[in-house]
């Protein structure tokens, strides 16, 4: 029997395989930080996952009626921005930081571990459905 395509396992995916981390990062071309921010700011905001996770999550938590009060839909948004501005901040700080304690090999390790723990959760949730 003949398959119309042949099957191989992706490159990424053996155990030993041989890519590697990129060592510097990609040169941004564009209109600077503010524009950088502004697109991933509106690309965001017209995200329909975002929206719907937010409603969900302000509905949930019995936040949604604001009594008709501009001040606190002013001051929900106000934090969440704040909160998420933050969140990214401490995320992409934190990485900046272990870049540098990292070598390639390093690397290579992280990235093992993270695969094994992954592929760990994902035979847990396998494993499961056999209950």
């Amino acid at each position: 029997m003949q398959f119309p395509m042949k099957l191989e396992t992706p490159s990424s995916l053996r155990w030993g395989s041989s890519s590697q981390p990129a060592i510097e990062a990609a040169k941004a071309q564009g209109s600077g930080w503010i524009g950088t921010y502004a697109s991933t700011f509106f690309l965001t905001l017209t995200n329909p996952m975002t929206i719907l996770s937010f409603a969900t999550l302000f509905a949930g938590l019995g936040i949604a009626s604001v009594d008709g009060s501009y001040l606190t839909a002013g001051m929900l948004v106000l934090g969440v921005f704040l909160g998420s501005a933050l969140w990214w901040l401490l995320l992409s700080g934190g990485i900046s930081w272990f870049r540098t304690k990292f070598n390639l090999r390093g690397l290579q390790w992280v990235n093992r571990i993270a695969g094994a723990i992954i592929m760990a959760f994902g035979l847990i949730a396998l494993f499961s459905l056999y209950k």
